[in-house]
């Protein structure tokens, strides 16, 4: 386990089955969520306004921590701290197919973005985003290698 994964450590232990372990993790958000929220700051500290995220009824949070057990895909709700607070949702890794990094891009002058993706055995694909880069590899990676194992 990695320094990064602190962040999902503590809700991930909680659920983990007694010879489950936690592989990888990292920060993952809904596609744009970074280059918006450069937005909002941008205009939170020029005029004032204060804006609040809120997902979607039966949608994903925009922020969440990923994480790869050696059985599921774990994903939880992330605090303001960045660390995992709820579970909202788990797929066996038995349902996923594959998952690969898509793009890089920039959600603002300092801040570069990695796409990825999570395809799921019924071809679906989940579409993710996130500023760490090396945390995206190991979450491909570790998925690829039990998908494929």
């Amino acid at each position: 386990m990695a320094a990064r994964d602190w962040a999902v450590k503590k809700a991930a232990s909680k659920i983990l089955g007694p010879d489950e372990r936690l592989v990888a993790s990292c920060m993952a958000n809904l596609p744009g969520t970074l280059k918006r929220e450069g937005y909002y700051s941008a205009l939170q500290n020029v005029v004032g306004i204060r804006f609040v995220d809120v997902a979607a009824d039966g949608g994903l949070p925009p922020k969440m921590n990923l994480a790869v057990t050696d059985r599921r895909v774990l994903i939880f709700e992330q605090s303001m701290l960045g660390r995992a607070k709820d579970l909202v949702a788990e797929i066996p890794i038995t349902q996923v197919a594959q998952a690969r990094l898509t793009e890089a891009g920039r959600a603002q002058v300092s801040i570069k973005v990695y796409n990825f993706t999570i395809t799921f055995t019924g071809g679906v694909d989940l579409e993710l985003e996130s500023p760490d880069k090396g945390g995206v590899n190991n979450v491909i990676g570790a998925i690829n290698g039990r998908v494929r194992s």
